[in-house]
């Protein structure tokens, strides 16, 4: 069973895979800049930590890139959760 989620609902330390990316919300250049980071439907996201408030959250993308995410940006982008 899998179940759909936005990656700033991710819970800490469980991975995911990039279903799409919510893309009406987001600015072109923003766009560009997240899939140059690898956020790129298929690839695999792990959610390391989270800020007090929820924002930023440090992503661990792929193997071995680890980025910084606003939580308004991570809100866009829409994981698998594998159950």
């Amino acid at each position: 069973m899998n179940q759909l989620l936005t990656l700033k609902n991710l819970p800490i330390n469980t991975s995911a895979i990039i279903s799409y990316i919510e893309e009406k919300s987001l600015d072109p250049l923003l766009k560009n800049r997240l899939e140059a980071m690898g956020f790129i439907t298929g690839n695999t996201v792990k959610v390391l930590r989270k800020s007090w408030g929820g924002s930023p959250l440090q992503i661990q993308v792929g193997l071995t890139t680890l980025v910084a995410v606003r939580g308004a940006e991570a809100d866009l982008i829409i994981c698998n959760l594998y159950l």
